[in-house]
């Protein structure tokens, strides 16, 4: 009788020692099936931020390039207004005209430069 509960305990713990070892294979699947969804969620997610990147990135572009050439065709127009105010001047302060103008000419590129790296 000894005997018999002995071997009923080692089948008992046998089988217990088999169901643990399946909950814990069957929990990593499961764990490894979470994974594989939450990575393809991501990836999901990654991609559609990439993408709305991609069209403001472009947008900004092109508002950019707008905002240049409206200030083109304003500078256009001032420039011909004042090359007309610089020819009724007299020599002298023509000169000082002609100065502040090449001045700001430069200034309004350097501006332009740092903006075109920055987009």
């Amino acid at each position: 009788m000894a005997d018999l509960t002995l071997d009923h305990l080692t089948k008992s713990l046998r089988d217990a020692l088999y169901v643990g070892v399946g909950a814990g294979v069957i929990a990593f699947q499961k764990l490894q099936v979470q994974r594989v969804e939450l990575t393809k969620q991501v990836t999901t997610q990654l991609e559609d931020a990439k993408g709305q990147f991609g069209t403001m990135s472009s947008l900004f572009e092109d508002r950019v390039k707008l905002v240049e050439e409206r200030l083109e065709s304003v500078e256009a127009r001032l420039d011909s207004l004042l090359d007309e105010i610089e020819g009724r001047l007299p020599e002298q302060a023509r000169e000082i005209v002609k100065q502040a103008r090449e001045a700001a000419k430069d200034a309004r590129g350097q501006v332009r430069q740092l903006v075109n790296r920055a987009a």
